[in-house]
Formats: structure tokens, C-alpha cells, sequence
């Protein structure tokens, strides 16, 4: 979270040639109200696109309202007994004469993605006054829609869990961020103003970080993208014992593999590891529970779709590949959705935050 003073556009940092990409998107994109789409992995700091993206945008001076899939954020305040629409509108009149960011929008409920198709088939600001006078029950919303996602938004389309019209009102204006992997130009800067925020914040005044420890952050390989970077940066600044952050303090923070490995000579299971590693470690000081059962339903949501997928469907087949019975094989589909919209709500997103 920022401080107000500060501004989102010190922590874009864009010297890699995939994040100079980003910002040249963002340039092309700012001037005009169309609904924009933000993708990548969590963590890379789609909100922050977002955020810039309103600053260069006309609409800089009205409000930036960033939503969860439910339409509830800091600057929303639930109320209870509403249903989709109606919290779709409450969030659109909170960010009216700004933008509205709605966070992981292949979430949101099908009522709500019916409003946000409406709220940006609005009119140009020329017609509003007119049409308000025709409309006797509909509200006219002066809102930017940006919307951001991870990266299987076509198979969330194919799934029918994403709305193709909201999809292809969103996605000729995409802005893909790259995970901080593919950007290790940018990680000591990123590194070097991070620890400066949270020195500030702390009182430790200057605070810098020698060339071997930034040798070893690069070497990351950051599965937890850039919120995971901001917490490492954090812990470094409490644990520093003197002026300048070494080597050591960060052999002692980071996890112990440390190593860029190509993905394909990763094991599964040290696939997995990696993952559940960054989760881990953004979760610090908050609350995790029944993380047992969240692990396993990620790992068996793909694990069925692929098999039902190479068997056309075909569930008997499917059910002797994974060497279940058929019944069983029937209450795990139904139980996770797999090939049907899922009727299981998709709220429980934090291992992919």
C-alpha cells in the first residue's frame, strides 16, 4: 500500500525492454476513456499500471476506486442484503469522473459483468444529459472501466466464466505486465527505492545495498513477482544491522534456492515448491487457513480439465488414466466445475494473489 505522498509513477520502473513496452502501452492508452485490460501473474503490479494509467488519463483528477471481483475495496464499503448489480452500481457511482479498477474481473459474478458491459456502452460525455432524460430507471456512469486478470483469459471465455462481450470490449486495449523474472534489468532499481520507502517509513535514514547483494536479488527467481520483492525489501531494511544492506542479509531472508532454473528442468514438485514459497512468504502476518485443501483443488482443477480434455470428454477413459472409479470421477468434476461453468464460488484466490 502507498502512502499518499507517494507517487505510483517512481515505482514503474521501466529499464528492462519488457517493462519499457508496459509504459509505452500505457502512453498509447491514457488519452482516451476506453476500458483497458491489464494481464499477468499476481503479484507484478497490475493495480500499479492501473494507477499510472489514471495519472496520464484525463480523468487524473477525479477518483481511482480499485475493486475486488465482489465490488467491495477500501474506498467501497459493502452493505448488506445487495445483490451483484446493485454492487456493481455502488462501486461505478463511487469512481464517477474517474476510473474503476476492477481486480481479477474473469471473478466477478455474471450480474456484475452485465452491468460493467452497460457502464461502458455509456455514451460519450457530449450525450449523457441527453439520455438521462430518456431514461426513466437506468443510470449513466462518467467511469473508466480497466479491468485487470491473470493470463487464461481465453479459456476463462471457452469456460464461459468470462462474458465474450465484456472480453472483447476489454481486450483490444490489453497491456500485458511481465512477470519480474523476465525483467532483472529493473530489480536493483526496484530493490534501492523499496528499501528507501520502508527506511523512511521506519526512521532509519539512508539505507543502501552493496553490489553483491544485488547480485544475489537478481539471481531471485522471484516467484512472487514484485510483492514479493517489496516484502523481501522490507524484512531487509528492519534486519540490516548497519548502514548498507549486504550479501548476507540477504542469504538470510531469501529462500534457499535461490538460482534462475529454466522451467523445464524444474521438477513438479520443485515446481510447486517455488510457488508455495513466495505464497508463503507474502503471507506474513496475515491469517491462512485450510491452505491443505486450497493447494489441493489448484493442483486438481488442471490436473482433470487436461485429462478431460485428451479424452474428448469422455469420462470413462478419463477415469482409468487417473485410476478412479467413475462415481468418484463424477463428484470431482461436479465439485470443481471442470467443463461446465463452475458452480463453486472462485472468491478463495489467495495462492494466485
Amino acid at each position: 500500500m502507498f502512502r499518499k505522498s507517494a507517487d505510483p509513477e517512481n515505482y514503474l520502473v521501466a529499464e528492462s525492454a519488457a517493462m519499457r513496452a508496459v509504459v509505452n502501452a500505457v502512453e498509447r492508452h491514457a488519452e482516451t476513456d476506453a476500458p483497458v485490460l491489464i494481464c499477468g501473474e499476481h503479484g507484478t503490479g497490475r493495480e500499479l499500471v492501473a494507477r499510472v494509467l489514471h495519472l496520464k488519463s484525463p480523468r487524473r483528477d477525479g477518483r481511482f476506486v480499485a475493486v475486488r471481483p465482489t465490488f467491495d475495496g477500501p474506498d467501497v464499503a459493502s452493505q448488506h442484503g445487495e445483490v451483484g448489480d446493485d454492487r456493481c452500481r455502488r462501486a461505478l457511482r463511487a469512481a464517477q469522473g474517474g476510473t474503476l479498477l476492477v481486480k481479477d474481473v474473469c471473478d466477478v459474478p455474471a450480474a456484475g459483468q452485465r452491468q460493467l458491459r452497460r457502464a461502458i456502452n455509456t455514451p460519450d460525455r457530449g450525450e449523457r444529459e441527453r439520455d438521462r432524460k430518456h431514461e426513466s430507471s437506468g443510470e449513466v456512469f462518467d467511469v473508466r472501466v480497466v479491468g485487470s486478470a491473470d493470463l487464461d483469459l481465453e479459456r476463462a471465455v471457452q469456460a464461459k466464466i468470462l462474458s465474450r462481450d465484456l472480453y472483447e470490449q476489454m481486450v483490444e486495449r490489453r497491456i500485458d505486465v511481465p512477470p519480474l523474472r523476465d525483467r532483472g534489468g529493473d530489480i536493483p532499481t526496484l530493490v534501492e527505492r523499496w528499501v528507501r520507502h520502508y527506511a523512511d517509513e521506519v526512521g532509519r535514514g539512508k539505507l543502501t545495498v552493496s553490489t553483491r547483494a544485488h547480485e544475489r536479488l537478481v539471481k531471485y527467481p522471484w516467484p512472487g513477482n514484485v510483492a514479493e520483492l517489496k516484502n523481501i525489501s522490507r524484512r531487509l531494511v528492519i534486519n540490516a544491522q548497519g548502514s548498507r544492506v549486504e550479501a548476507g542479509d540477504v542469504d538470510e531472508i531469501l529462500p534457499t534456492v535461490a538460482e534462475r532454473v529454466p522451467l523445464e528442468d524444474l521438477s513438479f514438485e520443485e515446481m510447486v515448491k517455488s510457488k508455495l514459497a513466495g505464497f508463503l512468504s507474502r503471507m506474513d502476518g496475515y491469517e491462512v487457513s485450510d491452505l491443505y485443501e486450497k493447494v489441493l483443488e489448484r493442483v486438481e482443477r488442471p490436473l482433470f480439465d487436461l485429462v478431460m480434455a485428451k479424452t474428448g470428454g469422455n469420462q470413462v477413459k478419463a477415469a482409468e488414466i487417473l485410476g478412479l472409479n467413475r462415481n468418484t470421477l463424477r463428484k470431482k468434476l461436479d465439485t470443481l466445475g471442470v467443463g461446465k461453468r463452475g458452480k463453486k464460488a472462485r472468491d478463495e484466490r489467495a495462492l494466485d494473489d
